[in-house]
């Protein structure tokens, strides 16, 4: 099976995304960005493919994953080993042409071609950490140029220098946010984590230290996206798939995540091959039934869903990991939906007082909200993925 789920997709299993690049593009010729949006919603994938166009449009870039580093001089040091001394310059001897018309292009740019791209750099001074030098090297290196600087997973990073040093991690944030802001900075970072951003931030009480960048949202796929991909992919499998079939596999997936989408395509492609052996016929004609089947093997299949209970053990302190459990099971129960009154009912025996009952609550949606758990539509609060929900109410609720 070709069809990528939870892996990165690259080449030919990249599909769509024409907009949410157009416009990340024109953003870049004068911010830096925050890539945010909830988990399995193919962040990564999107990053990945920004990469490869990078080169036609005259930025040297790199994408670099952070999700395994846990200090601060470790990330300086990753940053520096993505966008060596010797890359630099081959990049500034080849690109020519391409970084003249892009530089065009950028506001809030003091340029100076030729004879040095770029101008007025000012660095400001660092504080007295094992970083700072090449921090400051890094930072001197890259301004002046159109490097883009892709960070994937860099929530991941900040939860875990929060937990072992607070102030590396202000002092890490402000050497950045002190980066971006600087005079004649032309190189470009876009930030991408599949932990909420915000709910991380804010409770940390360090939203300031990023909220230059332009926070750009990531959503599901539109309809017509989505049937285009799943029916390449059935095609690719060696299967004919009717657009009301596909149309009807959308339905039951609820959410347009290409994760949750590809989820239920594999499974019931999986149930057609085995109706196939099972009759005995060369029907490979996708049905609607094959969707159903699909449906009912994977709630049946508990290891699938787990990990969304579990992730929530591991990231949630206690009383915050209470208050998210009983909401998601609370709204497991209603298909439709609860608003934040009938959530704040049935959350009156877990905490009595109404003020800080609605505080819990309201910190809980955020954090489920911006992993992808919850969504909302008009007042009422639901699951975006009906499969999720359908787990979670025959496990958890």
């Amino acid at each position: 099976m070709s069809i990528p789920v939870g892996n990165k997709a690259q080449g030919g299993d990249f599909f769509d995304r024409e907009r949410e690049r157009k416009d990340i593009w024109r953003y870049l010729e004068s911010n830096h960005i925050l890539l945010s949006g909830p988990r399995r919603l193919g962040k990564t994938s999107l990053l990945q493919r920004l990469a490869e166009e990078a080169d036609e449009r005259g930025w040297l870039t790199m994408l670099v994953d952070v999700q395994g580093i846990d200090t601060a001089d470790a990330f300086v040091a990753e940053l520096d080993r993505a966008f060596p001394d010797d890359s630099v310059k081959g990049y500034l001897h080849a690109a020519g042409a391409k970084i003249d018309g892009l530089l065009k292009r950028f506001r809030k740019v003091e340029l100076k071609i030729p004879g040095g791209v770029g101008g007025g750099l000012e660095l400001q001074a660092l504080p007295d950490t094992p970083w700072a030098m090449p921090a400051q090297d890094l930072q001197k290196r890259l301004s002046p140029i159109p490097a883009l600087i892709l960070i994937d997973e860099f929530t991941v990073l900040l939860e875990k220098l929060l937990a072992r040093d607070r102030a590396e991690t202000e002092r890490l944030l402000g050497w950045l946010r002190a980066w971006r802001l600087g005079t004649g900075v032309v190189c470009r970072f876009v930030f991408s984590g599949s932990i909420g951003f915000h709910t991380l931030l804010d409770r940390h009480d360090l939203v300031t230290s990023i909220n230059d960048a332009y926070d750009f949202r990531l959503g599901p796929f539109q309809r017509q996206a989505a049937l285009v991909m799943l029916a390449e992919e059935a095609r690719r499998e060696g299967w004919k798939a009717l657009e009301e079939t596909l149309a009807y596999l959308c339905e039951r997936a609820g959410w347009l995540s290409p994760f949750y989408l590809n989820l239920l395509l594999t499974s019931a492609l999986d149930a057609a091959r085995d109706r196939e052996l099972e009759t005995g016929t060369d029907d490979r004609t996708l049905r609607p039934a094959d969707v159903d089947d699909a449906y009912d093997r994977l709630l049946a299949n508990r290891s699938r869903f787990s990990h969304w209970y579990k992730r929530l053990e591991r990231d949630l302190p206690q009383p915050e990991l209470g208050y998210a459990l009983d909401t998601l099971a609370h709204t497991a129960r209603s298909d439709a939906g609860l608003t934040r009154r009938q959530l704040l009912n049935r959350l009156q025996r877990r905490e009595p007082d109404p003020d800080l009952r609605a505080r819990c609550l309201d910190t809980a949606l955020l954090k489920l909200e911006e992993d992808g758990y919850l969504g909302n539509q008009g007042q009422r609060f639901l699951f975006l993925s009906f499969p999720l929900r359908d787990y979670w109410k025959r496990n958890h609720a």
